[in-house]
């Protein structure tokens, strides 16, 4: 008996050995992308996911991430940067994602440039021009707005004052802590961490219209990068993204085809 119960503890013994190197190669087909590694240079297509805590908290860090997104990493030609390209129907499907109500083909690429001796974000720039409900009074219209944001890592914390609203679209205003410590909500800039491609740009987001222009806190800076997984979950990514971008809540505006706009 003694010896019958070796046999199976030795049994039970390999079998989880065997079952956790089945699980190994599974979750290095399947699983987790690896970290982004800013050391090499090679031009790649990589994924980046967004933090997506809800519009009325800005300041929550590291909480919610939304479904991976493509993007392409490049050396800049004469310079020891980094170009991050994230191509511009991922944008817009990110901002759908998230209910806003982008119009299609408005939006540039979002482009990063990272220094990878520091894991500074030197800039992170994007423009284009969502669609937004505008109210003049008992008056509610739909209007197109202009967007350009700028972020970086690079520079002091800055902040929001949160729950601002102008035409009744509800807003967080950019502040300096420095200046307003009584109502200014500080964020400061995280350099990238390699371990787990994690960073936090800061900046504003800059809307405009012809009876209003707003110089907001942007949440759009905070993001992990990292190495593109095997083309199998590639593909799995790629129809979450297709599902989003054709509705992102039943009911929404943006769940429209016509992604045109009204001025």
């Amino acid at each position: 008996m003694r010896n019958q119960g070796s046999k199976i503890a030795r049994f039970s013994l390999i079998a989880s050995s065997v079952l956790l190197s089945v699980f190994g190669v599974f979750a290095a087909t399947v699983g987790i992308a690896s970290p982004l590694d800013l050391t090499d240079p090679t031009p790649r297509w990589i994924e980046v996911r967004f933090e997506v805590s809800p519009a009325e908290e800005p300041g929550s860090l590291d909480r919610q991430w939304s479904a991976p997104r493509r993007a392409r990493i490049e050396p800049i030609p004469a310079s020891s940067a980094l170009r991050i390209r994230i191509p511009s129907d991922q944008v817009e499907t990110q901002f759908r994602s998230i209910g806003s109500d982008p119009i299609k083909g408005t939006f540039s690429e979002f482009v990063w440039t990272l220094d990878p001796l520091t894991g500074h974000v030197v800039s992170a720039r994007l423009s284009g021009e969502v669609r937004e409900q505008l109210q003049l009074g008992p008056i509610v219209t739909a209007a197109r707005i202009e967007i350009s944001v700028e972020m970086t890592t690079a520079t002091a914390p800055i902040g929001f004052v949160e729950s601002q609203g102008i035409l009744g679209v509800r807003t967080n205003r950019v502040c300096r802590p420095a200046a307003r410590a009584k109502d200014c909500v500080g964020v400061a800039p995280v350099r990238f961490d390699p371990t787990r491609g994690y960073v936090n740009a800061i900046g504003s987001v800059r809307a405009a219209h012809p009876l209003a222009q707003i110089q907001a806190f942007s949440p759009l800076g905070e993001v992990e990068f990292r190495e593109m997984t095997p083309s199998i979950i590639e593909s799995a990514v790629s129809g979450s993204s297709r599902t989003e971008a054709v509705c992102s809540r039943p009911g929404d505006r943006s769940c429209s085809a016509d992604q045109g706009g009204e001025s």
